[in-house]
């Protein structure tokens, strides 16, 4: 994939606007529905169709270690104000104004109000941000709107930065034949387990849960398929704008090709390096009292980009390209896809990066300029960026579903809010969220809330139901709805998602073939 695989790494993508004032966590009676979890008894907040429950804990870690069985709390714990999220760069942040503790690992649950004869089916949502910054509190992720179409919503924190993905060698020694370095992907496991464990006293089913996410949290439904470890914690997945790197996976120990190709614990030992001690690198022991702060400054300063999961052979056992190619993946209903203008995230940097240095890389760069329409290099590079890390990889990974038998649904979203259509090129990296989860205005670029129209309200209604409807049964189809394909092994089935949803058949054959071909290739040459 080249730079444009780098550049996406490099990018911090944080997916939303206003912030919500955060809670210390504590135990208080509360006159809220009251229901009774396994760490003990919790007060929700009561809302026109759903009811809130937030701040619960659903594991407990100390740094750099597997998470474990959060501890019971007496009494009667206050959930209707979020908890903690986890420690990030504030300033930087769109949840700056929230209390931050590496003491984290708590969630959000909605719940539909009424009576329900059957469990209600679940969607767990896992937050975007780079996997360095957001939280599943962010008011943009509101569970409301989903939980009144019948289906409960998760919204988890999960540890981000250094804190959710580190390796060192002395790290990997203690912790030999375990899982390792993928901390943040072990923690939103963890709610999968709670979630098991505990949905059932919410009215749920813990035998229909869906993993949902974008971006980073896109990237985290894509390993979870991977990760053998978690089957049968989920039962279909969504995965939005999650960009990898199909043709090659980071290793913790191993060198692998590419410009991120570095094994993750050299990283450890440079972060060991600058907390040295007299002269000498930094001990595990005093890694883990660094101030976390000084961590994240550290981390910041180095410009580590997106830290996405990486192979230690245990959770993930082998790159995740190979492993959907392979037919190693959860064999479970799958929909994944991009927005029209994931070029966005590049578009608006500063200097402007130089079209061949997002070309870079690239084996065969009039191969693809020829499948991509013989475009100029401006072109290419944004077309290569959005097609090759988003799009592209929706299109290998539900072909790969589709092969495996499972319903698999590749979309592209492409509505423009009616008050800035015009102004933008497409729907940018992140425009769907406040439309599926009906929080407009979101994080939309300029939309306000006295701009929003009756045409939006509308699409956002439509996306709720599309996502609710395969929550529910795996397909997102239903009545009164405009049809969306399923994906099929050989073409390209794309679903258009704007105002008048439809789908067309063998979309941009020659540049999805292109990225199939170039990422198979690629992967062979790399074993």
């Amino acid at each position: 994939m080249g730079f444009a695989g780098a550049v996406w790494l490099a990018v911090a993508a944080v997916l939303s606007n206003a912030v919500a004032n955060a809670a210390a966590p504590g135990s208080a009676a509360t006159s809220g529905p009251v229901v009774e979890t396994e760490g003990g008894k919790i007060a929700g907040e009561t809302r026109e169709g759903s009811i809130a429950y937030r701040n619960i804990p659903f594991a407990v870690a100390e740094r750099w270690e597997a998470p474990r069985l959060a501890p019971r709390w007496d009494g009667v714990r206050d959930g209707t104000k979020p908890g903690p999220i986890c420690p990030q760069q504030a300033e930087r942040s769109a949840a700056h104004d929230m209390a931050q503790s590496e003491d984290c690992l708590n969630l959000n649950l909605f719940v539909p109000t009424g009576h329900y004869t059957k469990p209600m089916p679940v969607m767990l949502w896992i937050h975007g941000g780079s996997f360095r910054f957001g939280s599943g509190s962010l008011p943009i992720y509101d569970g409301a709107a989903i939980a009144q179409r019948g289906v409960i919503l998760v919204a988890i924190n999960y540890r981000l930065g250094l804190l959710g993905r580190f390796a060192h060698p002395d790290l990997s020694r203690e912790q030999a034949g375990q899982a390792r370095a993928n901390y943040g992907l072990m923690d939103q496991m963890a709610a999968l387990e709670w979630v098991k464990r505990n949905i059932r006293a919410f009215g749920g089913d813990p035998g229909n849960v869906t993993i949902a996410g974008q971006s980073a949290g896109g990237v985290s439904v894509n390993y979870l398929m991977a990760a053998p470890a978690a089957r049968g914690l989920f039962h279909k997945a969504i995965a939005q704008s999650g960009g990898v790197q199909v043709d090659t996976t980071r290793h913790i120990s191993e060198r692998r090709p590419g410009l991120l190709g570095a094994p993750l614990e050299s990283e450890g030992l440079a972060v060991a390096k600058h907390f040295s001690a007299d002269g000498q690198p930094a001990s595990m022991a005093r890694l883990r009292q660094v101030p976390v702060a000084d961590l994240i400054a550290f981390q910041e300063k180095t410009a580590m980009g997106s830290l996405n999961p990486v192979v230690d052979g245990k959770l993930i056992p082998d790159d995740i390209g190979r492993t959907f190619r392979d037919g190693r993946q959860a064999p479970v209903p799958y929909m994944a896809g991009s927005t029209s203008f994931e070029a966005s995230l590049i578009s608006d940097m500063s200097p402007p990066l130089p079209p061949r240095a997002v070309l870079a890389g690239v084996d065969d760069v009039e191969g693809a300029r020829k499948a991509f329409g013989g475009v100029d290099d401006a072109t290419l590079a944004k077309m290569w960026f959005a097609d090759a890390v988003f799009l592209g990889t929706a299109n290998y990974f539900t072909r790969a579903s589709a092969r495996l038998g499972q319903s698999a649904f590749l979309y592209l979203f492409d509505y423009v809010p009616d008050s800035i259509r015009g102004t933008v090129p497409g729907a940018a990296h992140g425009d769907e969220v406040p439309f599926i989860f009906g929080t407009l205005p979101g994080r939309i670029r300029e939309l306000r809330e006295s701009r929003i129209s009756d045409k939006d309200r509308k699409v956002s209604t439509l996306m709720t139901a599309y996502w609710t409807n395969f929550v529910r049964n795996g397909n997102p189809n239903g009545r009164g709805l405009p049809k969306l394909s399923m994906q099929a092994t050989g073409g390209n089935t794309m679903n258009i998602l704007n105002q008048s949803p439809h789908y067309i058949k063998n979309f941009r054959t020659d540049e999805m073939n292109f990225l199939d071909n170039y990422f198979d290739q690629r992967m062979e040459n790399s074993k």
